[in-house]
């Protein structure tokens, strides 16, 4: 993972929102490869390997469909779809390159095309990342999406995607950046619907929308 995003990594934990700390033990150029992510509050510790970041208690996710094509058909690897590859840049509105997309389920199959293709960071969550460079997976229990706010300049999510996950990721989202979710998933608060189909709807993060403000007493 680049260290860039590594270092906007977060507690999943219901405490005040704490940045991890990193520490390497490998990296190359900007990308962290090898290390462990702390929390000072808590004290929970990830590990990261081959610059994916696993929490304590993270489930070892099914293989992904990259295909695309239906959802019910085996989980075996199979060649991307060049359409659905287009079709998700488009919906997304990656006309531009840089910054970082957050992918689930079905999508993440095409989270090392997508990198490749428009020179993006793709971070895919609880899924296998297909192998490929600035492609890294992060796995966890909780039903967050542990990354600061604005972090991500679009977000695919799939349709078992937990509703917690769902407002999460809208949180994490920069202002304007995309929300692609596929049907029965639906749109979140604070989302403006753009276009819709009878399999998926994209929409985008309006302002003023994030996460709970916690008040407390001096």
């Amino acid at each position: 993972m680049r260290l860039e995003f590594a270092e906007r990594m977060r507690c999943p934990r219901p405490h005040a929102p704490t940045p991890l700390i990193i520490v390497a033990s490998r990296s190359v150029e900007r990308e962290l490869v090898e290390g462990v992510a702390g929390c000072m509050i808590c004290h929970l510790e990830a590990r990261v390997t081959a610059g994916n970041v696993i929490f304590p208690g993270a489930q070892v996710p099914v293989a992904i469909d990259v295909s695309l094509a239906i959802p019910q058909q085996s989980a075996e690897l199979a060649p991307v779809d060049p359409t659905a590859l287009e079709r998700l840049i488009a919906l997304l509105g990656l006309a531009e390159p840089g910054g970082a997309v957050l992918l689930t389920g079905r999508y993440a199959g095409l989270a090392a095309s997508l990198a490749q293709q428009i020179d993006v960071t793709a971070i895919v969550l609880n899924a296998q990342a297909t192998s490929g460079e600035s492609v890294s997976a992060v796995r966890l229990a909780e039903p967050v999406v542990p990354f600061s706010d604005h972090t991500f300049r679009a977000v695919a999510l799939d349709s078992d995607t937990a509703l917690p996950v769902l407002v999460d990721a809208v949180r994490a989202l920069q202002v304007g950046g995309r929300v692609l979710g596929a049907l029965p998933l639906e749109r979140p608060r604070g989302v403006r619907e753009l276009a819709r189909d009878a399999t998926e709807w994209v929409g985008e993060r309006e302002v003023g929308v994030g996460g709970i403000v916690r008040i407390e007493r001096r």
